[in-house]
């Protein structure tokens, strides 16, 4: 009796294609939001006051202080807490969420920097190195994946939008963004090549690296079912694994802490304490001039919940249900925290929108006009953390 035959995979993408766009959208963002930055922190410490008359005056870029200055600004925030980790591991001490914790800050990115940091690269240096890397490499999974599932086109504009987005400027800091966009959109494409071993790695990974990540291990349910060719091991084993990051976490948080929830309940401590999901809405149209408040950049962070509403519903009129679902989820997990603080840097890690902006912007009018006005907004942005300002910093 002759062995069954291995399951068919889908369609390749030209990787040709996938590394030149990405290559393309990941030089022009990143040149924007480094001289966006250098440039903020100069102007800030070379430049005289407005009363002040000085024509001796010059204004230099990359001068030791403002690497000082920026290299302290990429430390800082959230960087701060996975160096933390990535130093001296989770703190040990009875659960309390009295105050912050760096219990609610998932370990893979960490575990990836303190390898870097065992060769002797200097933090900042490893950090950013790592992230930009990673990056690029998310840029080309991006955009192989929107190939397989719509065409070349689309995937070119996926790439130019999600490099340009506002808050783009974390894939160049030591966070998890760029190591979620990656593990994220291979998983995507695993789906769309039936890989399901890859695809129940990326899903492992993606548990270990935010909250969100765990979503992957439905996903993967549903898409192996969808399979004919998938083995019963692959439609109900390789899903359970992609849990796997997250229960690690909830024991290694468990001994630290004794409480295995700690990096939900710790959440309380950043007064994410739950409440109305519409509150934020209401508050924005009974005072729509209130462009920023601490931490909080309003209407960048409630149109970014509204764009990922959006392509939700994109998502399920072309078919692709189970990725709306997947979609409508990751937000309604921030979104449900009480506050939508820091919405708009989920939404950029959130592949499938950029997916259905490509699909929206297929004009090369709309196209232009989307990339300009969000590429001063994404170096707007990057001045703005650079100085220092909170609500470019959550």
């Amino acid at each position: 009796m002759s062995a069954a035959a291995p399951a068919a995979r889908g369609p390749s993408p030209d990787w040709r294609a996938a590394l030149k766009s990405a290559a393309y959208a990941f030089v022009l963002s990143r040149l924007l939001v480094l001289f966006a930055a250098a440039a903020a922190v100069a102007f800030a410490q070379q430049w005289p006051v407005a009363a002040q008359e000085d024509a001796g005056t010059t204004l230099r870029l990359f001068t030791a202080q403002d690497l000082d200055a920026l290299a302290g600004r990429a430390l800082g925030n959230d960087a701060a807490w996975y160096l933390s980790i990535a130093r001296d591991g989770y703190e040990e001490r009875p659960f309390d969420a009295a105050t912050q914790a760096n219990w609610a800050f998932f370990p893979l990115h960490p575990m990836a920097w303190r390898a870097l940091l065992a060769t002797g690269i200097p933090p900042v240096v490893a950090g950013v190195l790592m992230a930009n890397l990673l990056f690029f490499f998310g840029l080309v999974q991006v955009h192989r994946w929107v190939q397989v599932q719509w065409d070349r086109g689309a995937a070119d504009r996926a790439v130019l939008c999600l490099a340009l987005f506002p808050t783009a400027y974390f894939f160049s800091l030591p966070w998890s963004e760029s190591l979620f966009l990656v593990v994220f959109a291979t998983a995507l494409l695993a789906i769309a090549q039936r890989r399901w071993g890859l695809l129940a790695s990326m899903a492992l990974l993606a548990s270990g690296t935010r909250a969100v990540g765990v979503l992957l291990a439905p996903l993967a349910w549903w898409a192996a079912r969808q399979d004919p060719q998938a083995r019963l091991h692959q439609r109900w084993l390789y899903p359970a694994l992609g849990t796997g990051g997250l229960l690690a976490f909830m024991a290694l948080l468990w001994s630290a802490t004794g409480n295995p929830l700690a990096f939900s309940d710790i959440q309380a401590a950043w007064g994410r304490d739950g409440g109305s999901l519409t509150k934020h809405l209401v508050r924005w149209l009974a005072d729509p001039l209130l462009l920023a408040e601490p931490w909080n950049l309003r209407w960048l962070n409630n149109t970014s919940l509204l764009l990922a509403l959006a392509g939700t519903a994109w998502l399920w009129r072309q078919g692709q249900r189970a990725l709306a679902v997947f979609v409508f989820v990751y937000v309604l997990i921030p979104w449900s925290t009480g506050t939508l603080m820091s919405m708009a840097r989920y939404v950029v890690a959130c592949v499938p929108v950029f997916a259905a902006m490509a699909a929206w912007l297929g004009r090369p009018p709309l196209l232009l006009a989307w990339l300009l006005a969000s590429a001063c907004l994404l170096a707007w942005m990057s001045a703005h953390f650079a100085l220092g300002s909170s609500f470019a910093g959550a």
